[in-house]
């Protein structure tokens, strides 16, 4: 019978009727293996490894105790693949478990950035978080006995997650992944915006093949040059809530897409905005704006409403909750002397406007709980559709201009920001809308805008995998 050698950390070379390791038993005979020719474009320090095999093999024996150079030299030899890596994981290996100690000062590594890895000399591990899956060929080298030695070997970077289609037969289907662009002024020329939105189902949706329950719409209306960004999250306890975020964004673009093209909307805000310029009356400004605003949005969220009854009714044991969705919604427009933007929410997410070029930002909304810690409020709780609760959840801004508009749900801002008191922190916003452009190039004129935005919400967040839905004004 050959010897078996188990790759493990070390080599035990203790002696011994049987060696252990990882828990295995090897019977401890002769070593039953084909001695490799040398090729002859060889180092003489590969053929000083090489002939190192073809001596054992010649003598049908292992390395002796003790003999710890030549046993790290014949497990390297055997072996192919470093020791697998999983994704956004941390990743430690000692390099000591691979190449003998008189060898570590001239140890070198090629290949491992691929894998999003560094060697660090000053420890000799191979360290980092990997951020990508695949097999990946590295390149290691060193110095054995005067003269250089180089080999070929693989790390495999794995997943633990599963991603399962949700069933083909599911009621109200849903892409796993959307993505849309309205490039208004590419160049910039216009002094108009640009907007961009993707969403992702979660990883945790993906490993049970669960659909995504987030859903936006973005619309421009050229004529009256309105802006209109609304985005849901459907309530993870509500079965058929992909539905009613499908159904509350489309409302929200059918209502609004009308009221663009009503002359009445738009003068009654002009009017309102020169009103201001002159008498400067902030309460008067916000309380007229608020107003406009108020009647479209409630015929939106009627509309939904109805939308949802009627579903319900043509579906056996579906009731109202069942399609529990929040919004998060944006107006705004450019006016002769800046920017009139309203924002309405309802439930967790957020809505923040970025100035950069001055250091600022500000959050646009009231993320609101419910009763209980953990629990938010949707469009279907009860009284949220009240002209006065709709009022109160308006909120208008007249700037002169700004960097960014961001509307994401709590897929992206729990892991983001973490806590209710961040949302309200401009630091952490600026922080945010940086790392942001840092990914994802935010111009007109950038045919990847849409890839890179879908990109950058696949970022690894322990224990958040909930879908990610973000809009980005710019």
């Amino acid at each position: 019978m050959s010897e078996l050698y188990i790759p493990g950390n070390e080599f035990d070379l203790s002696g011994g009727d049987d060696v252990r390791q990882n828990n295995v038993c090897v019977a401890q005979e002769t070593l039953d293996v084909q001695a490799p020719d040398v090729p002859q474009e060889e180092t003489s320090a590969n053929a000083l490894v090489y002939s190192l095999l073809r001596g054992r093999a010649a003598d049908r024996k292992r390395p002796e105790a003790g003999d710890n150079q030549d046993a790290k030299l014949f497990r390297l030899l055997s072996l192919s693949e470093l020791e697998q890596a999983i994704v956004n994981i941390s990743y430690y290996y000692n390099v000591r478990n691979l190449v003998p100690e008189s060898a570590l000062g001239s140890f070198q590594i090629s290949g491992l950035e691929d894998a999003g890895l560094h060697y660090n000399p000053e420890t000799f591990t191979i360290e980092g978080v990997p951020n990508h899956l695949g097999t990946f060929q590295l390149t290691i080298s060193f110095n054995i006995k005067g003269s250089p030695f180089s080999k070929l070997m693989n790390l495999k970077v794995i997943t633990l997650w599963k991603y399962v289609d949700p069933p083909a037969d599911l009621p109200f289907p849903k892409a796993n992944s959307d993505s849309a662009a309205l490039i208004v002024d590419m160049y910039r020329m216009r002094g108009l915006k640009n907007v961009a939105a993707a969403s992702v189902r979660g990883r945790s949706h993906a490993y049970d093949g669960k659909p995504r329950d987030d859903d936006f719409r973005l619309s421009f209306h050229e004529a009256t040059g309105w802006y209109m960004c609304v985005v849901s999250d459907g309530a993870g306890s509500a079965r058929y809530s992909r539905e009613g975020s499908r159904v509350l964004v489309e409302q929200m673009e059918s209502v609004f897409s009308d009221v663009f093209s009503s002359s009445s909307f738009s003068s009654e805000v002009l009017r309102a905005v020169e009103t201001y310029a002159q008498d400067c009356d902030d309460n008067a400004f916000i309380r007229n704006c608020t107003e406009i605003m108020v009647k479209p949005l409630k015929t939106a969220l009627d509309r939904t409403i109805a939308c949802f009854e009627e579903t319900a009714g043509s579906v056996e044991g579906a009731r109202l909750y069942d399609f529990s969705t929040t919004c998060l919604l944006s107006v705004f427009r450019r006016c002769p002397r800046g920017w009139i933007v309203f924002t309405y929410n309802v439930g967790d997410g957020a809505i923040a406007m970025i100035n950069d070029h001055e250091g600022y930002a500000a959050i646009l909304c009231n993320p609101d709980e419910g009763r209980y810690f953990g629990e938010t409020r949707f469009v279907t709780t009860e009284g949220v559709c009240s002209e006065d609760n709709i009022r109160r959840r308006i909120l208008v801004n007249y700037v002169r201009d700004f960097d960014a508009l961001i509307l994401m749900t709590d897929g992206v801002s729990d892991p983001k920001f973490e806590s209710d008191r961040n949302l309200h922190d401009s630091r952490r916003w600026l922080d945010f809308y940086r790392e942001l452009a840092g990914e994802v190039s935010l111009y007109g004129c950038n045919d990847e805008l849409r890839e890179q935005l879908m990109k950058y919400l696949e970022f690894w967040s322990i224990g958040n995998h909930d879908d990610r839905t973000l809009a980005v004004v710019f």
